[in-house]
C-alpha cells in the first residue's frame, strides 16, 4: 500500500474553443456530427449498468429533438428486479470503494477530465448538440463545465482532506471525512450534460456509492459520460445506471432503508414530492440515517435595468440570457424591469433587431442560434403561455404576494411556433418571444411569476420613480417564489450596492449584465427559496453534503485518576 502524501496541483478552467469558421476545431466538430448522422451508422442499444452492461428486451428510443425522423439509439428499461439488484450491487461495493486510498480515487476523476478534454471533446460536443439540440457554443460550454466539475471537485476533496483540527505535543486530533452510510441517489435533468455528469460523481468523489437515473430525454449523452468514467478507471460496481420509469425506480430507491443522500436537479414539484416522501419515511423510522438532500429546481431570473445602462448591452444580455439554449436553463433571463422610456426609445429597437437576426433550426447548421425544445410536453407548456399572451386569455392564480393579473399584455413580439417562419425540420421549434406588461396595483401578469423554461422573456415597465425610490427592488423580490439568479444593470455603484442589499435573499447568483454563465471555481452556482437548497455546485461546499466527518482524538499520557487539580484530596 502506498504511504505517500501526494500533492495535487490547483487546476485551471478548461480553455474555451470557439469553433469559428475556418478553424481546425470547427473541422473536427463537423466531422463528428457527420459521423453521428451517417446513414450507415446503426443506432446502438444502450444497456443498464449494474456491475456491467445489462441489455433488456424492453427499449425506448433516443430521439433527436430537432429531427424526430432520426434516432441516436435505444435505451434499455429497468424492471423492479433491476432496481433491487442495482442497490444490492453498489452497497456490496461500498466498503472496498471507501477504503481505497483517497489519491487513487480522486485521480480517476482527474483522468476523466483529461480524457474528456483531450480525447473525447469533439465527440461529446457533437453528442450534446444532437441529444440536447444545443448550438456549438452552448454545447461546448456545457461539456467544458463537466471537465471543470471533475477537475475541481477532485481538488476540492483534496483540500478538504487537508483541512484538519489542531493537535499539540500531548495529543493527536484528526477529522476523518467518511462517506455517507448507505448509497446516494442522483437524479439529473434534461438540459445540461454537466449536471448529468456532476450529480452522480460529486458523491463518488467523496467515496460514496451511487444509483443514478438519467433523464429519459438524454440517455445517449449520459452513456458517453459513463464510458469516459469507466475508461478513467471507475470500478464497475460503485455506480449503477438505471433508465426507465421515474415512478417505478424512484419508489423503490426512496423506500430503501440504506438511502443516505439525494443529489437532484429538476422541477420544483418533483423535488417537493421527493422531500415529502423522504420526510414521511424518516418519521416512520425507515432509514438508518437522516437523508442528506441537495437539490436545485427552478428560477424566474430577473434583470433590473436602470436608465443609465447601455441599451445595446442590455439587449444583448436579454438575448444571451433569455434565448440561449432555447431558454432551457434554470438561470435563463425571464423577467426584465425597466422604465417605459428605456424600453420604447433605447432598448426595444436593438432587442427586436437582435431577435430578427436569430435563426431557429438544425443546430448542425452553424447559421442557427437556437435549436428545438426537448420534448412535446415542454413544447406544449411553453406554447400555452405564448397563446394566452397572444390572445390575452384570462388567467387567475393568487398564491403569490402580488395576485396574478387576468389581463395586462401591452405588446408581444415573436413566439412563432408553426408555419413558414419556423424551421421545416420534424421537431418542436419556437422562435424567441417578448411580452411587455406593467405592474398594476391589483396584480401582475402570469409570465412575470411562473417559470416557463423556454424562450419567453417578459418586460415589465415601471415608472422612473420606482427606480429612484427602490420600489422596483421590492416588487422584484416579492413577485416570484424563486431565488436563483439575477442581474443589476447600472453604471452607478450606489444603485448597484442598494440593489444588492435589497435583493440579498432573492438571488443565489447575481451579476451586472446577464443572469446566466456561472463557471466552476469562479461563480459557485445555486439558489434558495423554491430554487433549491443552495448547495453551491462548482465549489467545495457542495462536497460537504456527501461526507459524514468523524473526529478522532488520541491522548498520549492518560491520567491515572479522575480528580482535577483543584480538588483537595485527603
Amino acid at each position: 500500500m502506498a504511504n505517500a502524501i501526494p500533492n495535487f496541483p490547483k487546476p485551471e478552467n478548461s480553455p474555451f474553443v470557439s469553433f469559428a469558421k475556418g478553424t481546425k476545431e470547427r473541422e473536427l466538430l463537423e466531422k463528428e456530427i457527420a459521423y453521428l448522422r451517417h446513414p450507415a451508422l446503426t443506432p446502438p442499444t444502450l444497456p443498464l449498468w449494474i456491475n456491467g452492461p445489462i441489455k433488456k428486451n424492453e427499449t425506448r428510443p433516443c430521439i433527436v429533438p430537432h429531427d424526430h425522423q432520426r434516432l441516436l439509439g435505444h435505451y434499455s428499461v429497468a424492471s423492479e428486479e433491476d432496481v433491487h439488484n442495482a442497490i444490492k450491487t453498489v452497497l456490496g461495493a461500498r466498503d472496498k470503494w471507501m477504503q481505497l486510498p483517497w489519491f487513487w480515487r480522486l485521480n480517476i476523476f482527474r483522468k476523466a477530465a483529461e480524457l474528456l478534454e483531450k480525447k473525447h471533446l469533439y465527440e461529446m460536443v457533437a453528442a450534446v448538440m444532437e441529444d440536447y439540440s444545443k448550438n456549438p457554443f452552448e454545447a461546448f460550454i456545457d461539456v467544458q463545465e463537466l471537465i471543470d466539475f471533475w477537475r475541481f471537485n477532485a481538488w476540492y476533496a483534496y483540500e478538504l482532506y487537508k483541512n484538519q483540527p489542531d493537535s499539540d505535543n500531548g495529543s493527536f486530533n484528526m477529522l476523518d471525512y467518511r462517506p455517507l452510510e448507505g448509497f446516494v441517489f442522483a437524479i439529473p435533468p434534461n438540459n445540461f450534460v454537466a449536471i448529468e455528469g456532476n450529480l452522480p460523481t460529486a458523491p463518488l468523489i467523496m467515496g460514496n456509492v451511487v444509483i443514478v437515473k438519467p433523464s429519459s430525454d438524454v440517455v445517449y449523452s449520459f452513456h458517453m459520460v459513463l464510458r469516459i468514467l469507466l475508461e478513467a478507471g471507475l470500478p464497475k460496481d460503485v455506480m449503477a445506471v438505471l433508465q426507465g420509469d421515474s415512478g417505478l425506480i424512484g419508489n423503490i430507491v426512496l423506500n430503501h432503508k440504506m438511502l443516505a443522500g439525494i443529489h437532484f436537479t429538476g422541477g420544483t414539484d418533483t423535488f417537493k414530492a421527493i422531500r415529502w416522501q423522504v420526510a414521511q419515511n424518516e418519521h416512520n423510522g425507515l432509514y438508518k440515517n437522516f437523508v442528506r438532500i441537495a437539490g436545485e429546481t427552478g428560477g424566474k431570473d430577473p434583470i433590473i435595468v436602470y436608465d443609465d445602462h447601455d441599451p445595446v448591452q442590455t439587449a444583448a444580455g436579454i438575448v444571451v440570457g433569455g434565448f440561449g439554449a432555447q431558454g432551457r436553463k434554470c438561470s435563463a433571463t425571464s423577467r426584465v424591469y425597466m422604465t417605459p422610456k428605456m424600453w420604447q426609445i433605447d432598448v426595444k429597437p436593438h432587442l427586436y433587431k437582435f431577435m430578427d437576426q436569430i435563426r431557429v433550426g438544425d443546430v448542425a447548421d452553424f447559421k442557427n442560434y437556437m435549436g428545438a425544445i426537448i420534448n412535446e410536453r415542454e413544447f406544449k407548456k411553453i406554447v400555452g403561455y405564448i397563446e394566452r399572451a397572444r390572445h390575452a386569455e384570462k388567467y387567475d392564480k393568487t398564491n403569490f404576494e402580488f395576485p396574478v393579473q387576468k389581463h395586462g399584455v401591452e405588446e408581444i413580439y415573436g413566439g412563432e411556433h408553426k408555419g413558414e417562419q419556423i424551421a421545416n425540420n420534424n421537431g418542436y421549434f419556437i422562435r424567441p418571444m417578448v411580452i411587455v406588461t406593467r405592474h398594476y396595483p391589483d396584480g401582475i401578469y402570469e409570465t412575470m411569476v411562473e417559470e416557463i423554461f423556454g424562450p419567453v422573456v417578459t418586460i415589465c415597465l415601471l415608472p422612473k420613480e420606482s427606480f429612484e425610490n427602490g420600489k422596483v427592488l421590492k416588487i422584484c423580490d416579492k413577485t416570484s417564489d424563486y431565488a436563483l439568479t439575477g442581474a443589476i444593470q447600472t453604471n452607478d455603484i450606489y444603485q448597484f450596492c442598494e440593489a444588492l442589499e435589497d435583493l440579498k435573499d432573492n438571488c443565489g447568483n447575481i451579476y451586472d449584465w446577464k443572469t446566466t454563465g456561472a463557471m466552476v471555481n469562479r461563480q459557485p452556482f445555486s439558489g434558495a427559496r423554491m430554487s433549491g437548497t443552495n448547495s453551491k455546485v462548482g465549489w467545495w461546499l457542495n462536497l460537504l453534503n456527501w461526507t459524514s466527518p468523524r473526529t478522532i482524538g488520541m491522548t498520549f499520557v492518560k491520567p491515572n485518576h479522575f480528580a482535577p487539580s483543584y480538588l483537595d484530596r485527603e
